[in-house]
């Protein structure tokens, strides 16, 4: 009897521990970012992370020259996979959709950071992230948003192709469509987001617009400061001297193929 009580002990111990060691939370300060060496300090980079519940939707980098006003956006393609350093030192194959998720509630955005420094060779140490379930309730703060269909998303609305003016519900299931032959350039969630933030920033209402960057504000996780605000709307928005590079799932192929193109297409 008394060796079955031990057996059973130890299957609960052993049981607890698999399920602590399943929940640890991944903690990243900010001390901990790999900051590459060489690097155009005038170059700074923000990473726009748009969450969809768990799984990231999209990543987006803002690199933006504050000499020459130069801007590249950068789409990554978030079912790319990387070997995550997990808490107790080990590493795991996960998709970037799956990282900010596995850090800790203070450092979800930092470990995302770290991750993508990793991939890219670069020094990427501001972020922003937003759930798009959020995207209701902030669209309907602005009114509408004038999205253009084409005509696969017409038809998966129920609407009719072209521009059309899409509440808040609907620009949801806007950004959660996945239609055959979808760009992979192309991130809905993204367009949506941009279309929100040009809408208020034209809308000569100034009431709306501090209503929506409050309702923003409560539903963001940042560190970025409100000095790279308007840079990065500028940049967003677009400008003379804007450019744009997707990297995929699949292509570049290597760590050493992507931080030569990245590298290249941003510093020179």
């Amino acid at each position: 009897m008394t060796k079955r009580i031990m057996a059973l002990v130890l299957a609960l111990a052993l049981a607890l521990s698999l399920c602590v060691g399943a929940l640890a939370e991944i903690n990243v300060t900010k001390r901990e970012l790999s900051q590459a060496e060489g690097l155009d300090k005038n170059v700074s980079h923000i990473v726009l992370i748009l969450q969809d519940g768990e799984r990231t939707d999209t990543l987006m980098l803002a690199s933006i020259n504050s000499k020459t006003g130069r801007a590249v956006m950068t789409l990554i393609d978030c079912d790319r996979e990387i070997e995550l350093t997990m808490e107790d030192g080990t590493t795991q194959t996960v998709a970037l959709a799956d990282v900010y998720a596995q850090g800790d509630k203070k450092s979800r955005g930092l470990l995302v950071c770290r991750e993508l420094n990793e991939l890219l060779g670069l020094n990427i140490s501001t972020y922003m992230a937003m759930d798009v379930t959020q995207l209701p309730e902030l669209v309907d703060a602005v009114g509408a948003l004038n999205i253009e269909l084409t005509q696969e998303e017409a038809d998966a609305l129920g609407k009719s192709a072209g521009l059309q003016p899409l509440g808040g519900e609907d620009v949801l299931s806007f950004v959660r469509l996945s239609l055959e032959g979808d760009d992979p350039a192309r991130s809905r969630s993204y367009d949506a987001l941009m279309q929100m933030l040009y809408q208020a920033m034209h809308s000569g209402d100034l009431m709306g617009l501090i209503s929506l960057g409050t309702k923003m504000l409560g539903s963001i996780d940042t560190n970025m400061g409100a000095l790279m605000a308007l840079p990065l709307v500028t940049a967003v928005q677009g400008g003379d001297d804007r450019r744009e590079l997707t990297i995929t799932a699949s292509e570049p192929a290597t760590e050493a193929e992507i931080q030569d193109l990245v590298r290249r297409e941003i510093y020179e």
